[in-house]
Order: structure tokens, then C-alpha cells, then sequence
């Protein structure tokens, strides 16, 4: 299968010069309102995934959070993207918006195994948290630690904005994700992780991205990969679209090597 378009963008470190993978999409690929905008209005939903991945690199799939996907879709998912594809799911509600006394650990290391079908098109894993719970870093610590790999963390309650935050993430390799949406505070853009995630989750207009872009090219200054998705509206595939011909100047193509000292 012919692999997406990517965007890299290129930033000076020092005296070395790194590439930034740019991963874009959308909240979810399977929507039938997306069709003649996005899909052929006769395109069949079991060939939509097929479809967005030769345009797209990476997809946030936010089913994950109310149950887990069995093993066979993942498989499926993995099968029908190319290399390079990325999957980013949302870990289980169970892990941030249970009880006291919920064994979110548990939770946690079941549905990193549950993942692994997916391979290497498994993305960062989107953990996020709701905003009646305040900062408590050592359930903070312990969830990423039981998840393993990348996580990136979405917090919707101002609290967690400190360095204590920032160090526990940074620890376990992770990501603050910077959200825009009107209901819920934005994260700074803090470097805690290689990787940078951002969630636009309004209509936007493509002269209302230019500050959204900008940023997108500072975080790649000092981070390998940078995510962004759009919420599910059905301009989000085309916005994202625009995003990488932006960025990449309306070129394509695979990473280019980072250059040695």
C-alpha cells in the first residue's frame, strides 16, 4: 500500500540538524457524513480506513475509551494502513474517572496488552484526564509507568500545570498535550518527551490554523515526532490535509536523514 503523504520539517540543535516527524489526522476515520467531503459518496464504510490512510498518517481513535477494541480489529486496522501509520488510542475512562479504590494499575498494564496487535503502528497512547480530579502525580506516576511506551497526557483541570507534572512525564518519556477547546484549559507548550501532541478540536477556518501552525513548527524544533488531530467534524480530514501541504511547502515524501556532526 502506497504510505501517506508526511510532512518533516527541519530544525537546527546545536550543531546538529534534526527532522521532525509530522503525524496529522483526525478524532476517528469512520463517519459517513465525512462522504463527499472527504470520502466518495459511494466509497463503502469497510474500505473508509484504506481510504484515509493513503492520504493521512495517523488517526486518535477515542473508542478505546469506553472498551477495549478485541484483538482481531486491531489486527484488521493494522493490516489494512501502511507503514508509518500511526494509531493513537484513548486508554480506558476506567484509569482517570473511576472511584477510589479501582485497581486503575491493573487497568492500565491489561490495556497496554490489549494494544499490542497493533505493532509499530501503535501511537502514543492518549491518557486523559477529567476536570473534577486534581493533581496527584503519584497516580500520574504509577499509570504511566503500568502503560509503558509513549503516553501523551491530556489534562482538563489547571492543577496539573506545574513542574511536578512536568517531571513525572518527563520521566516516563511522555507528552503534555496542548487541547484547543473552549470548554477546557490549553496546556502550555512544555518539552517533557521527543514527541509533541496537539488536539484542535473547533471548526476551524485555514486562516485561523496560520498560529496553530507556527506553533506546530516551534515544537518540532525540539521534539522527533509532533501529532495533531482535529475533532471528527468533516472539514477535519482536508484541515489536516492543509496542515502538511503547509508545512511541507506542498511536498511529500519519506523522513530525510539527520545529518551527523
Amino acid at each position: 500500500m502506497r504510505p501517506a503523504a508526511r510532512a518533516c520539517v527541519a530544525a537546527a540543535r546545536g550543531h546538529h540538524f534534526f527532522v521532525a516527524i509530522l503525524y496529522t489526522g483526525a478524532s476517528g476515520f469512520s463517519y459517513p457524513n465525512w462522504k463527499g467531503v472527504f470520502y466518495p459518496e459511494a466509497l463503502p464504510g469497510a474500505k473508509m480506513l484504506e481510504f484515509y490512510a493513503r492520504r493521512l498518517n495517523g488517526v486518535e481513535l477515542n473508542g478505546s475509551f469506553y472498551r477495549m477494541p478485541p484483538a482481531t480489529a486491531l489486527e484488521k486496522w493494522a493490516a489494512a494502513t501502511p507503514d508509518g501509520f500511526r494509531f493513537c488510542m484513548k486508554a480506558s475512562r476506567g484509569l482517570t474517572y473511576s472511584a477510589e479504590g479501582f485497581d486503575r494499575v491493573g487497568l492500565a498494564r491489561l490495556f497496554a496488552q490489549r494494544m499490542a496487535p497493533l505493532g509499530e503502528r501503535l501511537g502514543p497512547i492518549l491518557l486523559q484526564f477529567p476536570p473534577v480530579r486534581r493533581r496527584n502525580v503519584a497516580l500520574l506516576d504509577s499509570l504511566l509507568e503500568a502503560l509503558g511506551g509513549r503516553v501523551a497526557c491530556e489534562f482538563r483541570q489547571e492543577s496539573w500545570f506545574h513542574a511536578d507534572t512536568y517531571d513525572a512525564i518527563r520521566r516516563h518519556s511522555g507528552a503534555l498535550v496542548v487541547t484547543d477547546e473552549e470548554k477546557w484549559p490549553q496546556a502550555p507548550l512544555v518539552e517533557v518527551g521527543p514527541f509533541a501532541y496537539f488536539r484542535l478540536r473547533r471548526e476551524y477556518k485555514e486562516a485561523a490554523l496560520e498560529p496553530w501552525i507556527a506553533l506546530l513548527k516551534s515544537a518540532s524544533a525540539s521534539h522527533d515526532e509532533v501529532h495533531v488531530y482535529f475533532k471528527h467534524y468533516p472539514r477535519a480530514p482536508r484541515l489536516a490535509l492543509h496542515v502538511v501541504n503547509v508545512i511541507s511547502g506542498g511536498g511529500s515524501g519519506s523522513r530525510p536523514r539527520r545529518s551527523r556532526p
